[in-house]
């Protein structure tokens, strides 16, 4: 179960509850991120890892492609775990027990990455799509249409630098979703 609020489309609060893995994930901006497990609150914080060689990729359990198969070649990716949850796989990010998850579709919907973004940024970590561009949670399609890039944060603007060739080889390109009209005026 994943809750979340945005505000002006950032993240701003987040709980993700995870009932087979007993633990729940919260944060809120500002005030760091945690984990309870077991009825024990611990405070989150992301590896330092800068070599993909020895990071742990966080991987969909149900959604193999040989497309994946390419870009764990090209980053050199050795150790990985597969889990269901996009806000389990982000939560073990924050947690320090994996350093990275890319997912390079679009079936995941903002419902997915708002709770566990704040929770990931909260433990120092970056989420992005596979562009490098923010996620927004003001916008009226709910599709994360360009995939998702969650890490430590250490050499995240590497991994989309080194992504781009190989999402040009598979004509992956960028969509631009529409915003959603604002419900309150702004005032000079």
């Amino acid at each position: 179960m994943h809750i979340g609020l945005a505000e002006d489309g950032d993240p701003i609060v987040g709980i993700v509850y995870l009932p087979d893995f007993d633990a729940m994930y919260y944060a809120s901006k500002g005030q760091g991120s945690y984990v309870v497990r077991d009825g024990e609150t611990t405070k989150l914080s992301v590896s330092e890892k800068d070599r993909f060689a020895q990071m742990k990729l966080a991987l969909t359990r149900h959604h193999w492609s040989n497309k994946m198969n390419r870009v764990i070649k090209e980053f050199g990716f050795r150790n990985h775990c597969r889990r269901g949850s996009v806000g389990l796989k982000i939560g073990l990010i924050a947690e320090a027990k994996c350093d990275i998850y890319i997912h390079l579709s679009s079936r995941t919907k903002i419902w997915d990455t708002c709770a566990p973004q704040i929770i990931l940024e909260e433990a120092g970590g970056k989420l992005t799509d596979i562009f490098g561009s923010r996620m927004r949670y003001d916008i009226e399609d709910l599709q994360n249409h360009n995939g998702i890039v969650a890490s430590n944060g250490v050499k995240h603007e590497e991994v989309i630098k080194r992504l781009k060739p190989i999402l040009t080889e598979f004509g992956r390109l960028r969509v631009t979703p529409g915003r959603k009209a604002s419900t309150k005026q702004r005032t000079s």
